[in-house]
């Protein structure tokens, strides 16, 4: 509004000065040409009453809302408004980077997986991640995440990890179509790419994205619903996916081997949790996920149903995440039922302004016979490590892992870690 004052303040100025210099004889053309010019800011004026005045009521309600925070703890923390990119109007991005360092001593070495770190000594680039959000209407939204991953011959391999176009009718239901995580375990659902989000170097091997080595199915592509539920102060949410993966999973004992390729059918993912009202930071709940897979097109085919069930809670200094699994395979042609089970638990505590010391255990314990993680087999052990934030963009952190292995020589491992945002 003050530059619509000042255009026409310059308006009547020009104007009185017009009447002021008309009695000249040799004012007329002078007139004219001020006349002209004031044309010209007329039209100003209205293209910037179009810009700058209030919208008026079906204008008002088709204006777009402002992006609503994903999760808490995870990706509401990319989308500060300070950090909008002016390169492209109307798109939010964020990305995220690190640098690490491990040392280990397995013997014979192991791939080199972000889960139970394992191989030889070396510096390593995190996943490079480019997260994007631009909202079409009011309930319409984009959502994107683009990977750099770095292989084990120190090249960037480019993957389309999330790409969503979202519909949000109401609280009650929303829709999302296309690439997503699914909704296997809380840690796939909150804690996406980039090792900045999260208070650990690295991500609970159950829980590690499956081209990273790790059990779930970590994608599908498809439709994901979710909403509330009615129920009062208990808070209740339930989600539903159905779509389609193909698992690729590379062999954690043999660095050398072929991935092991899951040739995964239409998955269906159902789940329920509860974010109830009278204990800010709480959620209960739990998911069941069914596909049927065919590991490396061999002769065998497996009916595949994963459990889950996680208790977590959050606040600004307090972090306690548990999650348990069963993993079921059951061999259509034999019958034979094969069970993973596998949990991790993570406790953290904020100390001052900066520092926040973490303890994790976590297991997982295969079947030596299983067509899809004979490579896994037993696997326990703990964690322990401290988190350094050296402001809102930077964080660095060292973790101890002791991996104890059936059969196999325990691991001692050794991580640092440089972790930053942008």
């Amino acid at each position: 509004m003050r530059r619509i004052f000042t255009v026409w303040t310059l308006l009547s100025v020009l104007v009185c000065a017009s009447q002021a210099q008309s009695t000249g004889s040799s004012d007329s053309e002078t007139i004219k040409e001020l006349m002209q010019e004031i044309k010209e800011l007329k039209t100003r004026v209205a293209v910037l009453e179009a810009r700058q005045g209030q919208p008026a009521p079906e204008q008002a309600a088709a204006k777009p809302a402002e992006p609503v925070q994903e999760t808490p703890s995870a990706e509401g923390q990319t989308l500060s408004p300070e950090r909008i990119s002016g390169i492209f109007p109307g798109i939010r991005m964020a990305g995220f980077g690190a640098l690490s360092y491990k040392a280990n001593d397995a013997r014979p070495p192991e791939a080199g997986l972000l889960g139970f770190r394992s191989g030889n000594n070396d510096f390593a680039i995190g996943d490079v991640d480019l997260f994007l959000t631009s909202h079409l209407t009011s309930k319409a939204s984009v959502l994107s995440e683009v990977v750099f991953s770095e292989n084990s011959e120190k090249e960037f391999e480019l993957d389309v990890e999330r790409l969503l176009l979202k519909y949000d009718f109401n609280d009650y239901l929303k829709l999302s179509f296309g690439r997503y995580h699914t909704a296997t375990s809380y840690y796939n659902s909150v804690f996406h790419h980039g090792q900045w989000l999260q208070t650990a170097a690295d991500r609970p091997l159950v829980v590690e994205f499956s081209d990273h080595g790790g059990l779930l199915p970590s994608q599908g592509v498809g439709v994901s619903i979710t909403g509330k539920i009615p129920s009062g102060s208990l808070g209740l949410n339930y989600i539903f996916e159905y779509g389609s993966s193909d698992i690729h999973r590379p062999n954690i004992l043999d660095p050398n081997a072929d991935e092991i390729v899951e040739n995964n059918g239409h998955a269906t993912t159902i789940g329920l949790f509860a974010r109830p009202d009278w204990l800010q930071g709480l959620e209960v709940g739990g998911s069941f996920y069914h596909d049927r897979i065919n590991p490396d097109g061999g002769p065998f085919h497996l009916g595949q149903s994963i459990g889950s069930a996680h208790v977590v809670y959050l606040t600004p200094r307090f972090e306690f995440l548990n999650e348990g699994f069963i993993i079921q395979h059951i061999i259509e042609e034999t019958g034979q039922k094969l069970n993973t089970p596998a949990f991790y638990s993570l406790i953290s505590e904020k100390l001052g302004a900066k520092w926040r010391p973490y303890f994790r255990y976590q297991y997982v314990n295969a079947p030596l016979q299983s067509p899809v993680f004979s490579d896994v087999q037993l696997r326990h052990g703990p964690s322990i490590g401290v988190r350094y934030d050296y402001n809102d963009y930077i964080a660095f952190k060292t973790q101890y892992d002791r991996t104890f292995r059936r059969q196999l020589p325990d691991i001692n491992n050794l991580l640092l870690q440089l972790a930053f945002r942008f």
